[in-house]
């Protein structure tokens, strides 16, 4: 929870400074592919943020393994490694793509069905979709979950819901088991 807030904090700051660069998209895409190296590579991650490893060494060393690093964002990193928080680089990332979608007026979704939509159930859904994010961009990333046997299921951050025929069944199985004692 703490980290989450500490995340929040340095996230806000870095869409501030990357809106006054007008760089947001960059911004975005780059401390994402930086979380991604952070979460996949142990060794990555142990370079950053070994206590032992004196500060300068790691901006040293992000500098050579980062070549094309913004210098917003290569003083953002800097800052992180200063105050010990380079752990927080996944957090900071996920906090960070959640404000710039803000910003952009995008809201993105996953949506899950049994089987793949076509083209036209896809527009029928996200004009509908649309309707519900108010004027906002939506987005969504479609997947195939067979287990739900039909339905959708839509997932907008933290929320979910669940208009599955699997969903369905099994507050039916609740609803019936609960009736029974």
């Amino acid at each position: 929870m703490i980290e989450r807030t500490i995340a929040r904090r340095y996230a806000t700051a870095l869409l501030n400074l990357a809106d006054e660069s007008k760089a947001v998209e960059a911004v975005e895409t780059d401390i994402m592919q930086i979380a991604e190296i952070y979460r996949a590579n142990a060794d990555f991650r142990r370079a950053v943020t070994h206590p032992l490893i004196p500060a300068k060494d790691k901006k040293e060393f992000l500098r050579l393994v980062l070549p094309g690093l913004s210098k917003l964002l290569g003083e953002f990193l800097d800052k992180l490694v200063d105050k010990g928080r380079a752990n927080c680089i996944p957090e900071i990332a996920e906090v960070f793509d959640d404000l710039a979608d803000r910003y952009a007026g995008v809201v993105r979704m996953t949506v899950e069905t049994a089987v793949p939509m076509s083209e036209a159930q896809r527009a029928k859904l996200l004009g509908k979709l649309g309707a519900i994010a108010e004027g906002r961009k939506v987005e969504i990333e479609a997947k195939v979950a067979p287990e739900l046997m039909g339905g959708v299921r839509v997932r907008v951050r933290d929320t979910v819901i669940d208009g599955s025929v699997a969903a369905r069944l099994k507050g039916l199985r609740e609803l019936l088991t609960s009736t029974m004692r």
